[in-house]
Protein backbone atom coordinates (compact mmCIF):
# COMPACT_ATOMS: atom_id res chain seq x y z
CA UNK A 1 0.00 0.00 0.00
CA UNK A 2 1.43 3.80 -0.94
CA UNK A 3 2.08 6.46 1.76
CA UNK A 4 2.64 10.14 1.47
CA UNK A 5 6.63 10.21 1.34
CA UNK A 6 6.26 14.00 2.99
CA UNK A 7 4.81 12.35 5.94
CA UNK A 8 6.01 14.28 9.04
CA UNK A 9 7.82 12.00 11.60
CA UNK A 10 5.71 11.44 14.30
CA UNK A 11 6.64 9.46 17.08
CA UNK A 12 3.68 6.02 17.31
CA UNK A 13 3.66 6.79 21.16
CA UNK A 14 2.86 9.89 20.95
CA UNK A 15 -0.04 9.13 18.20
CA UNK A 16 -1.29 6.54 20.42
CA UNK A 17 -1.63 8.35 23.35
CA UNK A 18 -3.04 11.23 20.89
CA UNK A 19 -5.86 8.58 19.80
CA UNK A 20 -6.50 7.40 23.34
CA UNK A 21 -7.27 10.99 24.32
CA UNK A 22 -9.48 11.81 21.27
CA UNK A 23 -11.17 8.14 22.87
CA UNK A 24 -11.83 9.59 26.59
CA UNK A 25 -12.97 12.98 25.18
CA UNK A 26 -15.51 11.71 22.76
CA UNK A 27 -17.10 9.08 25.21
CA UNK A 28 -16.91 11.45 28.27
CA UNK A 29 -18.85 14.06 26.57
CA UNK A 30 -21.36 11.83 25.68
CA UNK A 31 -21.80 10.90 28.97
CA UNK A 32 -22.04 14.03 30.29
CA UNK A 33 -24.80 15.08 27.44
CA UNK A 34 -26.31 12.13 28.91
CA UNK A 35 -26.24 12.73 32.60
CA UNK A 36 -27.78 16.12 31.46
CA UNK A 37 -30.54 14.93 29.64
CA UNK A 38 -30.93 12.19 32.94
CA UNK A 39 -31.02 15.11 35.56
CA UNK A 40 -34.00 16.70 33.82
CA UNK A 41 -35.75 13.46 33.18
CA UNK A 42 -35.43 13.04 37.10
CA UNK A 43 -36.86 16.67 37.58
CA UNK A 44 -39.64 16.41 34.93
CA UNK A 45 -41.83 14.89 37.44
CA UNK A 46 -45.42 16.60 35.42
CA UNK A 47 -46.48 16.96 32.48
CA UNK A 48 -45.74 19.76 30.63
CA UNK A 49 -48.68 22.23 30.44
CA UNK A 50 -48.54 22.24 26.66
CA UNK A 51 -49.57 18.44 26.35
CA UNK A 52 -51.37 17.80 29.54
CA UNK A 53 -54.86 17.67 27.69
CA UNK A 54 -53.52 15.07 25.55
CA UNK A 55 -50.83 12.88 27.64
CA UNK A 56 -52.74 10.80 30.86
CA UNK A 57 -50.15 11.26 33.89
CA UNK A 58 -50.08 7.12 33.85
CA UNK A 59 -48.55 7.28 30.57
CA UNK A 60 -46.81 10.07 31.34
CA UNK A 61 -44.55 8.22 34.09
CA UNK A 62 -44.12 5.16 31.89
CA UNK A 63 -42.48 6.94 29.07
CA UNK A 64 -40.39 9.01 32.07
CA UNK A 65 -39.16 5.59 33.41
CA UNK A 66 -38.39 4.72 29.81
CA UNK A 67 -36.17 7.31 28.92
CA UNK A 68 -34.67 7.26 32.68
CA UNK A 69 -33.88 3.52 31.58
CA UNK A 70 -31.93 4.41 28.69
CA UNK A 71 -30.04 7.37 30.00
CA UNK A 72 -28.80 5.04 32.54
CA UNK A 73 -28.18 2.08 29.64
CA UNK A 74 -26.50 4.86 27.39
CA UNK A 75 -23.79 6.11 30.16
CA UNK A 76 -22.95 2.53 30.81
CA UNK A 77 -22.79 1.80 27.64
CA UNK A 78 -20.48 4.77 26.73
CA UNK A 79 -18.38 4.04 29.80
CA UNK A 80 -17.33 0.10 28.93
CA UNK A 81 -16.82 1.04 25.56
CA UNK A 82 -14.33 3.91 26.54
CA UNK A 83 -12.74 1.25 28.56
CA UNK A 84 -12.49 -1.51 26.54
CA UNK A 85 -11.44 0.47 23.29
CA UNK A 86 -8.54 2.21 25.27
CA UNK A 87 -7.06 -1.05 26.07
CA UNK A 88 -7.39 -2.16 22.80
CA UNK A 89 -5.28 0.16 21.28
CA UNK A 90 -2.56 0.18 23.84
CA UNK A 91 -2.32 -3.16 23.66
CA UNK A 92 -2.56 -4.05 20.43
CA UNK A 93 -5.81 -5.72 20.28
CA UNK A 94 -6.26 -5.65 16.28
CA UNK A 95 -2.65 -6.37 15.16
CA UNK A 96 -3.13 -9.59 17.43
CA UNK A 97 -6.77 -10.57 15.68
CA UNK A 98 -5.14 -10.09 12.70
CA UNK A 99 -1.97 -12.14 13.25
CA UNK A 100 -4.99 -15.07 14.36
CA UNK A 101 -6.17 -14.58 10.88
CA UNK A 102 -3.23 -14.85 8.99
CA UNK A 103 -1.89 -18.28 11.23
CA UNK A 104 -5.88 -19.44 10.48
CA UNK A 105 -4.97 -19.36 6.74
CA UNK A 106 -1.72 -20.08 6.89
CA UNK A 107 -1.54 -23.02 5.27
CA UNK A 108 -3.93 -21.81 2.11
CA UNK A 109 -2.78 -18.80 1.46
CA UNK A 110 -1.29 -15.25 2.87
CA UNK A 111 -3.27 -12.97 0.19
CA UNK A 112 -4.83 -10.01 2.43
CA UNK A 113 -8.16 -10.18 -0.12
CA UNK A 114 -8.85 -13.93 1.90
CA UNK A 115 -7.26 -13.07 4.98
CA UNK A 116 -9.08 -9.80 5.51
CA UNK A 117 -12.64 -11.95 5.73
CA UNK A 118 -11.55 -14.12 8.34
CA UNK A 119 -10.76 -11.15 10.52
CA UNK A 120 -13.64 -9.68 10.35
CA UNK A 121 -15.54 -12.89 11.09
CA UNK A 122 -13.22 -12.94 14.04
CA UNK A 123 -13.92 -9.26 14.98
CA UNK A 124 -17.59 -9.94 14.48
CA UNK A 125 -17.51 -12.94 17.54
CA UNK A 126 -15.37 -10.36 19.71
CA UNK A 127 -17.89 -7.53 19.09
CA UNK A 128 -20.90 -10.32 20.30
CA UNK A 129 -18.67 -10.85 23.59
CA UNK A 130 -18.07 -7.36 24.21
CA UNK A 131 -21.64 -6.77 24.41
CA UNK A 132 -21.88 -8.89 27.35
CA UNK A 133 -21.58 -6.19 30.40
CA UNK A 134 -23.92 -4.17 28.55
CA UNK A 135 -26.76 -6.44 28.25
CA UNK A 136 -25.90 -8.09 31.58
CA UNK A 137 -26.25 -3.95 33.36
CA UNK A 138 -29.51 -3.99 31.51
CA UNK A 139 -31.19 -7.38 32.15
CA UNK A 140 -29.81 -7.88 35.28
CA UNK A 141 -29.95 -4.39 37.04
CA UNK A 142 -32.20 -1.49 35.21
CA UNK A 143 -34.97 -4.35 34.64
CA UNK A 144 -35.29 -4.89 38.21
CA UNK A 145 -34.70 -1.08 38.93
CA UNK A 146 -37.65 -0.03 36.47
CA UNK A 147 -39.88 -3.07 36.60
CA UNK A 148 -39.56 -4.13 33.06
CA UNK A 149 -41.64 -6.21 32.16
CA UNK A 150 -40.14 -7.71 28.87
CA UNK A 151 -37.72 -10.66 30.14
CA UNK A 152 -36.15 -13.33 27.83
CA UNK A 153 -34.03 -16.35 28.58
CA UNK A 154 -30.26 -16.13 28.82
CA UNK A 155 -30.32 -18.97 25.79
CA UNK A 156 -32.39 -16.66 23.84
CA UNK A 157 -29.97 -13.93 23.53
CA UNK A 158 -27.10 -16.60 22.76
CA UNK A 159 -28.98 -18.09 20.54
CA UNK A 160 -29.93 -14.51 18.69
CA UNK A 161 -26.24 -13.80 19.11
CA UNK A 162 -25.06 -16.84 17.16
CA UNK A 163 -27.12 -16.52 14.12
CA UNK A 164 -26.44 -12.69 13.57
CA UNK A 165 -22.92 -13.96 13.54
CA UNK A 166 -23.56 -16.32 10.93
CA UNK A 167 -26.13 -14.25 8.91
CA UNK A 168 -23.59 -11.30 9.21
CA UNK A 169 -20.99 -12.98 7.70
CA UNK A 170 -23.19 -13.57 4.31
CA UNK A 171 -22.56 -9.94 3.76
CA UNK A 172 -19.53 -9.13 6.23
CA UNK A 173 -17.62 -11.62 3.65
CA UNK A 174 -17.88 -10.37 0.31
CA UNK A 175 -18.18 -6.78 1.45
CA UNK A 176 -14.94 -7.25 2.92
CA UNK A 177 -13.32 -9.04 -0.07
CA UNK A 178 -15.08 -6.30 -2.40
CA UNK A 179 -13.56 -3.09 -0.58
CA UNK A 180 -9.83 -4.73 -0.50
CA UNK A 181 -9.81 -5.69 -3.92
CA UNK A 182 -11.30 -2.19 -4.77
CA UNK A 183 -8.45 -0.03 -2.79
CA UNK A 184 -5.65 -2.47 -3.94
CA UNK A 185 -6.99 -2.36 -7.73
CA UNK A 186 -7.69 1.76 -8.13
CA UNK A 187 -5.03 2.14 -5.87
CA UNK A 188 -3.69 5.50 -4.27
CA UNK A 189 -6.58 7.55 -4.80
CA UNK A 190 -9.08 5.10 -4.23
CA UNK A 191 -11.02 7.45 -1.62
CA UNK A 192 -11.98 10.07 -3.98
CA UNK A 193 -13.71 7.16 -6.26
CA UNK A 194 -15.35 5.93 -3.22
CA UNK A 195 -16.89 9.79 -2.86
CA UNK A 196 -17.85 10.00 -6.57
CA UNK A 197 -19.70 6.34 -6.51
CA UNK A 198 -21.89 7.38 -3.21
CA UNK A 199 -22.13 10.91 -5.16
CA UNK A 200 -23.40 9.37 -8.22
CA UNK A 201 -25.34 6.80 -6.40
CA UNK A 202 -27.41 9.14 -4.14
CA UNK A 203 -28.65 11.27 -6.82
CA UNK A 204 -29.73 8.28 -8.43
CA UNK A 205 -31.36 7.41 -5.26
CA UNK A 206 -33.75 10.74 -5.95
CA UNK A 207 -34.77 8.72 -9.49
CA UNK A 208 -35.35 5.23 -8.16
CA UNK A 209 -37.15 5.93 -4.97
CA UNK A 210 -40.64 6.05 -5.97
CA UNK A 211 -39.86 2.82 -7.99
CA UNK A 212 -37.32 1.22 -5.55
CA UNK A 213 -37.56 1.75 -1.85
CA UNK A 214 -41.60 3.57 -1.39
CA UNK A 215 -43.41 -0.48 -2.78
CA UNK A 216 -41.67 -1.63 0.39
CA UNK A 217 -43.30 0.63 2.75
CA UNK A 218 -46.49 0.94 0.29
CA UNK A 219 -48.68 1.53 -2.48
CA UNK A 220 -47.97 4.91 -3.55
CA UNK A 221 -50.65 7.02 -5.43
CA UNK A 222 -51.43 10.62 -6.56
CA UNK A 223 -54.50 12.26 -4.02
CA UNK A 224 -57.61 11.21 -5.01
CA UNK A 225 -60.33 14.39 -5.41
CA UNK A 226 -62.41 14.86 -2.30
CA UNK A 227 -62.60 17.17 0.66
CA UNK A 228 -58.73 16.29 1.94
CA UNK A 229 -57.60 17.04 -2.14
CA UNK A 230 -59.16 20.75 -2.38
CA UNK A 231 -57.81 21.28 1.31
CA UNK A 232 -54.50 20.92 -0.10
CA UNK A 233 -54.81 22.08 -3.55
CA UNK A 234 -55.74 25.61 -1.68
CA UNK A 235 -52.66 26.29 0.30
CA UNK A 236 -50.61 24.71 -3.32
CA UNK A 237 -52.23 27.05 -5.15
CA UNK A 238 -51.03 29.66 -2.69
CA UNK A 239 -47.42 28.72 -3.25
CA UNK A 240 -47.17 27.48 -6.86
CA UNK A 241 -46.98 24.04 -5.86
CA UNK A 242 -48.34 21.54 -8.80
CA UNK A 243 -50.84 19.17 -7.43
CA UNK A 244 -50.47 16.15 -9.19
CA UNK A 245 -46.65 16.09 -7.48
CA UNK A 246 -48.63 15.69 -4.04
CA UNK A 247 -48.57 11.80 -3.37
CA UNK A 248 -50.28 9.50 -0.99
CA UNK A 249 -48.75 6.44 0.00
CA UNK A 250 -51.21 3.58 0.99
CA UNK A 251 -48.89 1.50 3.89
CA UNK A 252 -49.06 -2.05 4.67
CA UNK A 253 -48.03 -2.18 8.44
CA UNK A 254 -46.22 1.24 9.26
CA UNK A 255 -47.82 2.82 12.37
CA UNK A 256 -46.17 6.52 12.40
CA UNK A 257 -47.43 9.37 11.10
CA UNK A 258 -45.47 11.51 8.34
CA UNK A 259 -45.50 13.68 5.70
CA UNK A 260 -42.02 14.98 3.42
CA UNK A 261 -40.88 16.40 0.52
CA UNK A 262 -37.98 15.44 -1.60
CA UNK A 263 -36.54 15.98 -5.06
CA UNK A 264 -36.49 18.62 -7.51
CA UNK A 265 -37.78 19.77 -11.00
CA UNK A 266 -39.79 17.37 -12.46
CA UNK A 267 -38.94 14.81 -9.73
CA UNK A 268 -40.67 17.31 -6.80
CA UNK A 269 -42.58 15.46 -4.52
CA UNK A 270 -44.79 15.89 -1.24
CA UNK A 271 -45.55 12.26 -0.19
CA UNK A 272 -47.79 12.33 2.66
CA UNK A 273 -48.58 8.67 4.67
CA UNK A 274 -51.77 7.07 5.08
CA UNK A 275 -51.40 7.36 8.38
CA UNK A 276 -51.50 10.83 8.67
CA UNK A 277 -55.26 11.20 7.83
CA UNK A 278 -57.48 10.77 10.29
CA UNK A 279 -58.38 6.87 10.70
CA UNK A 280 -56.48 6.26 7.75
CA UNK A 281 -58.90 8.01 5.77
CA UNK A 282 -60.98 4.59 6.05
CA UNK A 283 -64.15 3.51 7.52
CA UNK A 284 -63.94 2.48 11.12
CA UNK A 285 -64.90 -0.91 10.40
CA UNK A 286 -62.06 -1.20 7.91
CA UNK A 287 -59.63 -0.89 10.81
CA UNK A 288 -58.28 -2.65 13.51
CA UNK A 289 -58.89 -0.99 17.18
CA UNK A 290 -55.72 0.41 18.23
CA UNK A 291 -55.90 2.72 14.64
CA UNK A 292 -59.56 4.21 15.74
CA UNK A 293 -59.42 8.16 16.13
CA UNK A 294 -55.40 8.50 15.43
CA UNK A 295 -54.15 10.85 12.23
CA UNK A 296 -55.87 14.24 11.44
CA UNK A 297 -58.41 16.06 10.22
CA UNK A 298 -57.95 17.48 6.48
CA UNK A 299 -57.32 20.89 8.03
CA UNK A 300 -54.77 19.95 10.18
CA UNK A 301 -53.33 17.40 7.25
CA UNK A 302 -53.19 20.92 5.19
CA UNK A 303 -50.89 22.54 7.52
CA UNK A 304 -48.17 19.56 7.98
CA UNK A 305 -48.20 19.92 3.86
CA UNK A 306 -48.07 24.04 4.50
CA UNK A 307 -44.81 22.67 6.19
CA UNK A 308 -43.43 20.86 3.55
CA UNK A 309 -43.76 23.20 1.14
CA UNK A 310 -41.52 25.63 2.99
CA UNK A 311 -38.71 22.74 2.24
CA UNK A 312 -39.47 23.31 -0.81
CA UNK A 313 -39.62 26.97 -1.46
CA UNK A 314 -36.34 27.50 0.20
CA UNK A 315 -34.78 24.81 -0.93
CA UNK A 316 -33.88 22.59 1.78
CA UNK A 317 -33.47 19.77 -0.51
CA UNK A 318 -30.90 21.30 -2.98
CA UNK A 319 -28.69 22.64 0.33
CA UNK A 320 -28.71 19.40 2.13
CA UNK A 321 -27.82 17.58 -0.73
CA UNK A 322 -25.04 19.97 -1.67
CA UNK A 323 -24.07 19.91 2.59
CA UNK A 324 -23.93 16.33 2.46
CA UNK A 325 -21.86 16.27 -0.71
CA UNK A 326 -19.24 18.61 0.83
CA UNK A 327 -19.34 16.93 3.87
CA UNK A 328 -18.52 13.05 2.69
CA UNK A 329 -16.21 14.78 -0.25
CA UNK A 330 -13.80 16.37 3.37
CA UNK A 331 -14.22 13.37 4.63
CA UNK A 332 -12.66 11.13 2.19
CA UNK A 333 -9.99 13.64 1.42
CA UNK A 334 -9.34 13.02 5.40
CA UNK A 335 -9.73 9.54 5.67
CA UNK A 336 -7.20 9.33 2.47
CA UNK A 337 -4.75 11.39 4.02
CA UNK A 338 -4.96 9.54 7.78
CA UNK A 339 -5.37 5.76 5.56
CA UNK A 340 -1.95 6.46 4.07
CA UNK A 341 -0.13 7.56 7.25
CA UNK A 342 2.03 4.77 8.32
CA UNK A 343 3.00 6.03 12.02
CA UNK A 344 -1.15 5.44 12.54
CA UNK A 345 -0.57 1.83 11.68
CA UNK A 346 2.56 1.33 14.06
CA UNK A 347 0.53 3.52 16.69
CA UNK A 348 -1.19 0.58 16.74
CA UNK A 349 0.97 -1.56 17.28
CA UNK A 350 1.92 -3.24 14.03
CA UNK A 351 5.06 -3.95 12.69
CA UNK A 352 6.67 -1.08 10.24
CA UNK A 353 5.54 -2.10 6.93
CA UNK A 354 2.30 -4.03 8.15
CA UNK A 355 -0.77 -2.27 6.86
CA UNK A 356 -3.93 -4.41 6.35
CA UNK A 357 -6.32 -2.67 4.47
CA UNK A 358 -9.68 -3.59 6.33
CA UNK A 359 -8.04 -2.64 9.47
CA UNK A 360 -6.88 1.14 8.28
CA UNK A 361 -10.56 1.63 7.71
CA UNK A 362 -11.50 0.35 10.90
CA UNK A 363 -8.99 2.56 12.91
CA UNK A 364 -8.87 5.62 10.52
CA UNK A 365 -13.29 6.31 10.78
CA UNK A 366 -13.89 5.01 14.64
CA UNK A 367 -10.54 6.83 16.52
CA UNK A 368 -8.57 8.81 14.09
CA UNK A 369 -11.73 10.90 12.31
CA UNK A 370 -13.74 11.35 15.51
CA UNK A 371 -13.27 14.97 16.22
CA UNK A 372 -13.78 15.60 12.47
CA UNK A 373 -16.69 13.47 12.61
CA UNK A 374 -18.61 14.94 15.71
CA UNK A 375 -18.04 18.26 14.71
CA UNK A 376 -19.57 17.76 11.45
CA UNK A 377 -22.17 15.60 12.78
CA UNK A 378 -23.50 18.70 15.14
CA UNK A 379 -23.32 21.39 12.57
CA UNK A 380 -25.14 19.12 10.18
CA UNK A 381 -27.66 18.99 12.70
CA UNK A 382 -27.95 22.11 13.75
CA UNK A 383 -28.56 22.96 10.42
CA UNK A 384 -31.26 20.55 9.93
CA UNK A 385 -33.02 21.81 12.62
CA UNK A 386 -32.83 25.18 11.08
CA UNK A 387 -34.70 23.94 8.23
CA UNK A 388 -37.62 22.77 10.11
CA UNK A 389 -37.67 26.13 12.13
CA UNK A 390 -38.12 27.94 8.79
CA UNK A 391 -40.80 25.59 7.40
CA UNK A 392 -42.86 26.63 10.42
CA UNK A 393 -42.23 30.14 10.01
CA UNK A 394 -43.44 29.47 5.95
CA UNK A 395 -46.39 27.66 7.38
CA UNK A 396 -46.91 30.49 9.59
CA UNK A 397 -46.97 33.35 7.07
CA UNK A 398 -49.44 31.23 4.82
CA UNK A 399 -52.14 31.39 7.73
CA UNK A 400 -51.02 27.78 8.88
CA UNK A 401 -49.64 27.76 12.33
CA UNK A 402 -52.94 27.08 14.45
CA UNK A 403 -53.43 24.23 12.10
CA UNK A 404 -49.61 23.01 12.47
CA UNK A 405 -49.79 23.33 15.72
CA UNK A 406 -52.96 20.89 16.49
CA UNK A 407 -50.87 18.56 14.46
CA UNK A 408 -47.86 18.46 15.79
CA UNK A 409 -49.64 17.73 19.29
CA UNK A 410 -51.80 15.34 17.86
CA UNK A 411 -49.17 13.51 15.99
CA UNK A 412 -47.46 13.54 19.31
CA UNK A 413 -50.52 12.18 21.45
CA UNK A 414 -50.63 9.46 18.89
CA UNK A 415 -47.20 8.51 19.22
CA UNK A 416 -46.33 9.30 22.83
CA UNK A 417 -43.02 9.75 23.68
CA UNK A 418 -40.88 11.37 26.49
CA UNK A 419 -41.48 15.21 25.53
CA UNK A 420 -38.63 16.94 27.81
CA UNK A 421 -35.03 17.05 27.12
CA UNK A 422 -32.01 19.32 27.87
CA UNK A 423 -31.10 21.96 25.28
CA UNK A 424 -27.44 20.61 25.06
CA UNK A 425 -28.54 17.15 24.62
CA UNK A 426 -30.85 18.09 21.98
CA UNK A 427 -28.43 20.14 20.27
CA UNK A 428 -26.13 17.21 19.68
CA UNK A 429 -28.46 14.24 19.06
CA UNK A 430 -31.62 15.78 17.45
CA UNK A 431 -32.21 16.50 13.55
CA UNK A 432 -35.76 18.03 14.69
CA UNK A 433 -36.71 20.38 17.45
CA UNK A 434 -38.57 18.73 20.32
CA UNK A 435 -42.20 18.86 20.52
CA UNK A 436 -42.39 21.58 22.99
CA UNK A 437 -39.71 23.71 21.27
CA UNK A 438 -41.70 23.72 18.30
CA UNK A 439 -44.94 24.34 19.89
CA UNK A 440 -42.94 27.03 21.66
CA UNK A 441 -41.51 28.98 18.59
CA UNK A 442 -45.30 28.79 16.94
CA UNK A 443 -46.43 30.56 19.77
CA UNK A 444 -43.43 32.98 19.68
CA UNK A 445 -44.13 33.49 15.73
CA UNK A 446 -48.28 33.92 17.01
CA UNK A 447 -46.99 36.76 19.24
CA UNK A 448 -44.92 38.69 16.76
CA UNK A 449 -47.52 38.56 14.24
Amino acid sequence: MAFYDDWPKVDPEVLLWLLIVILVIDHMWEIILTIRQKLVCLNAIIVPEELRMVIPPEIYHRARVYELHKAELFVWKHVIDMILSAVELYFGFYPFLWRLAVKTLKPLTKNEIFVSPIFVFYLTIYICLRFLPTLAYDKCILELRYGSQRRFPCYLYFCIAVIAILLSQLVLAPFTMGVVFFVTFVGYWFFLWFWLIWALCTLMLVFWLPYCCIPCIGRQERLPEGPLYQDIKKVCDMTGFPMDRVFIIRTKTMQYSNAYFYGSCCLKRIVIFDTLLYNKGLEPSQLQPYELGRGLPNQQVAGVVAHELGHWKYGHFYKATVIMKVHFFLTMLLFGLLFHCPQLYEAVRFHPGVCPIIVGFIIVLRFALTPYLTLANFLMLWNLRRFEYTADRFAHHLGYSFQLRQALIKIYADHLSFPVYDDCYARWHHTHPTILQRLAYQQKLDTER
